[in-house]
């Protein structure tokens, strides 16, 4: 009988012990699929993380194009108008250039046409003398 009771407890203690480390694999378990889920979680957290970072960069990309465009069709704006400016300094130097030359002309005409007037009122006042 005492050996039959010695039995009995060594069988309950091996039940309960048998239960604890039921309930420790039943922690474990759960634990293991919280990490688990965790895991998955920072997975997905990285890669939106990732695409986040992607449609950035390709945002800050497509940017610069655009402002790389606006840059070159501000310089082939600004160097055609420089080439405007060149053309107009051009034809005015020119046109100044005709003017000062019509101007000496003009002044040579005007010194001729003196000269002649000049001759001319001298000759019919000899003429007015001798008639």
């Amino acid at each position: 009988l005492a050996r039959a009771r010695s039995e009995s407890r060594k069988h309950q203690q091996m039940y309960r012990q048998a239960e604890q480390e039921v309930q420790k694999c039943k922690v474990l378990e759960r634990k293991i699929q919280e990490l688990k889920h965790g895991k998955v979680s920072l997975i997905k957290k990285q890669k939106d993380a990732a695409a986040k970072h992607k449609e950035f960069t390709n945002q800050k990309t497509r940017e610069i194009h655009a402002l790389k465009r606006k840059e070159r069709t501000a310089d082939k704006k600004i160097s055609k108008m420089e080439s405007e400016v060149h053309k107009y300094k051009s034809n005015l130097e020119r046109s100044r250039s005709q003017c000062g030359k019509l101007s000496d002309k003009l002044k040579q005409t005007e010194t001729h046409l003196m000269r002649l007037l000049t001759k001319r009122r001298t000759d019919i006042s000899h003429n007015a003398r001798n008639s």
